[in-house]
């Protein structure tokens, strides 16, 4: 089966890693952990499990309860029911200072009076088990690793937002734990700078073979560095899988709004005509086509239809092989310098995105603001989901 034949229905991957096929013990288990604060409800009732050498992504809106998870986690707060296994050992009445576990906040909490290398020999001391040269060794490989070694002697005063993010990095890393915990640690990063570091981060965690688990709103960031994502929302885990799994099989309708840009419609589904599973939707008078697959059919109880810009084409003529094909007026045009984006009113109150790479100019210079034109895209290039 190809990857575009999987597209009409979710991936079941609440926990697929490539670390569990080889029949590998989590390294971390949350089991049915829950946190409450009062009568709100943070965290509810999550089980996830994450895998040694793995850099796995929390994502989700402010407020879903990823910082708390990673909090309880690191052991700022305590679950109010549940377990945290760690190694195979149930953490939650461990101190935060014994656990094998360090956590790089997002303000960096670098100490002003302290040179680079003494911040990040900082921990080294206050653990009191190195000897002086083993610190002073360790110090020095953590600032080649992050690339500071001539600034070593300046204060964190001297120093730009990212060569200070490095520190903090450095400084995390230092005491060798098995879990690096990062907290929107490239929120305070300008665009270019921010992409940049991702891919250090990247480098880092794999020479290094530890576990990074990075809390974030930014579902770019999710998707450059993680090996897989778990996406939250009030309190709950939505989905789990890699970056693939939950851009092309969103499993509601949350996670494919969240996870890049879509077009989300209301379907319910009416009958079958050959190979096509035939829906209404949001309605239009002309239906819409789902491919059914033999071994993934189209879910019948299905609700809502998801279709990604990339995956519906704009023209001026009405395609004759595509078998959703609809006439609109251009609505609005988001030029972004490598594509445009456009949203066509199929029927008032009823828009669809579609985009247009920019590599050539000739689909996207012809097109402008009202005219009317055909949006069209493949059976199987729409998503079904219940909710």
């Amino acid at each position: 089966m190809t990857q575009q034949d999987k597209l009409i229905s979710p991936a079941p991957t609440t926990d697929f890693s490539p670390w569990a096929e080889q029949d590998q013990e989590p390294l971390v288990q949350f089991r049915n952990v829950t946190k409450r604060f009062g009568s709100f409800v943070a965290v509810d009732n999550v089980s996830l499990n994450i895998y040694q050498r793995e850099f796995f992504a929390l994502l989700g809106p402010s407020g879903c309860g990823k910082t708390t998870l990673m909090r309880m986690l690191a052991g700022f707060e305590t679950p109010t029911s549940g377990e945290i296994i760690v190694d195979g050992k149930n953490i939650v009445d461990v101190a935060p200072d014994k656990r094998p576990i360090n956590m790089m906040f997002q303000s960096y909490a670098l100490f002003p009076h302290m040179t680079v290398e003494q911040n990040v020999a900082f921990g080294l001391h206050r653990s009191g088990g190195p000897a002086k040269s083993e610190i002073e060794d360790r110090t020095n490989r953590m600032l080649k690793l992050v690339q500071l070694e001539p600034f070593a002697k300046r204060k964190p005063n001297q120093l730009s937002g990212g060569q200070k993010q490095r520190v903090a990095l450095a400084r995390a890393l230092a005491r060798s734990p098995k879990i690096l915990l990062l907290d929107e640690p490239l929120a305070a990063l300008d665009k270019k700078l921010r992409e940049q570091t991702q891919f250090e981060l990247m480098n880092i965690q794999e020479e290094l073979g530890l576990t990074f688990l990075i809390v974030t709103h930014d579902q770019q960031e999710a998707m450059t560095v993680s090996s897989r994502i778990g996406v939250m929302r009030a309190g709950q885990l939505q989905q789990i899988g890699t970056p693939g799994e939950v851009y092309e099989y969103p499993q509601t309708g949350f996670v494919a709004d969240f996870i890049g840009d879509t077009s989300l419609f209301e379907i319910e589904i009416v009958g079958q005509e050959g190979d096509f599973t035939v829906a209404k939707w949001n309605g239009a008078e002309a239906p819409v086509y789902l491919r059914a697959l033999d071994d993934n059919p189209v879910d019948p109880a299905a609700k809502f239809l998801s279709v990604r810009p990339e995956k519906v084409t704009v023209s001026r003529e009405q395609p004759t092989d595509a078998p959703n094909a609809f006439k609109g007026k251009v609505v609005d045009i988001a030029y972004t310098g490598s594509q445009s984006v456009y949203h066509v009113e199929l029927s008032p109150g009823v828009t669809i995105k579609a985009l247009d790479t920019n590599r050539l100019r000739l689909v996207a210079s012809s097109i402008t603001w009202n005219d009317e034109v055909w949006v069209s895209w493949r059976a199987r290039s729409g998503v079904v989901f219940q909710s």
